[in-house]
């Protein structure tokens, strides 16, 4: 007896040409959706991986771990750094400064760099109207050239601005501006984030994009720190890493 003849077509095929097309696309779109929450969040693809990683172990540590230009979690002194004023040291796994005073890191001026991003992890302000993170950085043992990124609470009520600097000198007004009146400025830790891209530059806070701005006036440059006033400052960790 003969099999009956399998059918060569049948109502409702699993997948077709066009099936496959429409799921690609809407595999692409999801994709895409992804890529730009990650980037209003300032979160790259390697973090996401990570903190997934790490809530599924329940580790601290992350196996793909991002290649940084420059990092310090100043196990021990301040030998990464120069063009140093005011009273900054290491204690306890971190640099600390009160009143008035920057530095550069070293590592940051060795390997001129363009575009980065520049970090501060556990950045702590206990006291005093805040700090700044310079980027495009020149002639920092003397009188520096380049930008800064100030989480001010002294600024107009408490503010995060962009400022540049000439020849030692910061230049009035701030050519960016975001008044946060009322934030909890002190005695928090915080994650600062500066992404340096071409002529445009954005600050994050904790992961949230506080502020962005253009100038084309530097275009490469090193990294650093300043404080001013009666500030007191604490910070985890400092480092230079490439584009997102």
């Amino acid at each position: 007896m003969k099999r009956q003849a399998s059918m060569k077509h049948t109502k409702y095929p699993l997948f077709s040409g066009q099936g496959l097309v429409e799921y690609a696309i809407l595999i692409a779109l999801a994709v895409i959706g992804v890529i730009l929450t990650l980037q209003l969040t300032g979160m790259t693809l390697a973090d996401l991986y990570c903190n997934i990683a790490r809530a599924i172990s329940g580790s601290d540590t992350c196996a793909l771990a991002r290649e940084d230009y420059c990092s310090d979690d100043f196990p021990t002194d301040m030998s990464g750094w120069n063009g140093t004023t005011g009273q900054w040291g290491v204690a306890n796994g971190q640099l600390c400064t009160a009143g008035y005073g920057r530095t550069f890191n070293r590592c940051s001026q060795e390997t001129v760099r363009s575009d980065y991003v520049v970090s501060l992890d556990g950045a702590n302000l206990m006291r005093g109207d805040g700090y700044g993170v310079f980027f495009r950085a020149t002639d920092v043992t003397t009188r520096p050239n380049g930008y800064i990124f100030q989480y001010d609470p002294g600024y107009d009520g408490g503010a995060f601005i962009f400022r540049k600097w000439v020849d030692g000198n910061e230049l009035w007004p701030p050519f960016a501006v975001a008044r946060a009146q009322g934030y909890d400025w002190y005695n928090t830790p915080r994650d600062v984030k500066v992404v340096v891209e071409g002529n445009t530059f954005t600050a994050y806070v904790d992961g949230v994009a506080v502020l962005t701005a253009t100038d084309d006036t530097y275009t490469e440059g090193a990294s650093g720190l300043r404080t001013w006033d009666s500030t007191s400052l604490c910070v985890d960790g400092f480092s230079t890493s490439p584009l997102p």
